[in-house]
């Protein structure tokens, strides 16, 4: 029975994958050597960051003539409705490998769109939506620029792929992802997932007993 209930917490777990990004939740010391490298631009993946203050923060990724950057950005609505977040607007700028500027994104006028992420259980306001092909070879740079303190976040990639070890981390990631997001408790589809396990454990135990 303790086997069963494993096996059914764990598929619960596994099918939340098909909405989820890898997150990687950042610190200004992850940025000490000028950029923080993103080694797979195609694979789905989150990065958190909470800025202090004014500050830029660069991602540098590898490009090649006619591949796809995709990329959303955002920041978290908080519950309830956080004016600060609201007005949060960091600037985003896309730099060639010869140093020319690609897109530059200034978000003051921009209204974002609300978005709700299943994973985290979460609500962001999503101030981009990118693709393009990138031109040449060489090293991309994202520049994100703050004037004041406030949390926001960018995805990369659109190939979900996550490692055994990776699943074992979802409880945490979780966690923290709502954490982010100034919210705390389980996600919505984690507590309906766990009543689920415990109608169909005490499912199996009746037959078992009346079989």
């Amino acid at each position: 029975m303790k086997r069963y209930s494993v096996v059914m917490a764990f598929f619960v777990l596994s099918c939340t994958l098909v909405f989820a990004h890898i997150p990687s939740f950042l610190k200004a010391e992850d940025f000490s050597g000028g950029s923080y490298f993103v080694e797979d631009i195609d694979l789905s993946q989150i990065f958190y960051y909470e800025f202090s203050g004014e500050e830029t923060i660069v991602f540098s990724f590898e490009g090649l003539p006619g591949k796809n950057l995709h990329i959303l950005f955002g920041v978290p609505v908080g519950v309830p409705v956080m004016e600060t977040t609201y007005s949060f607007r960091p600037r985003l700028a896309i730099y060639r490998p010869d140093g020319q500027l690609k897109d530059g994104f200034d978000f003051t006028q921009t209204e974002p769109e609300l978005m709700y992420e299943f994973f985290g259980d979460t609500n962001s306001y999503k101030y981009l939506g990118y693709d393009s092909l990138m031109e040449a070879e060489g090293t991309y740079r994202i520049e994100i620029s703050s004037r004041e303190a406030g949390r926001a976040w960018i995805t990369f990639g659109l190939r979900e792929s996550f490692t055994f070890k990776q699943i074992l981390m979802l409880p945490e990631w979780i966690r923290q992802i709502r954490e982010f997001h100034y919210m705390k408790g389980l996600a919505r589809w984690e507590i309906y997932g766990l009543a689920g396990l415990g109608i169909l454990t005490a499912g199996v135990i009746a037959l078992i007993v009346f079989l």
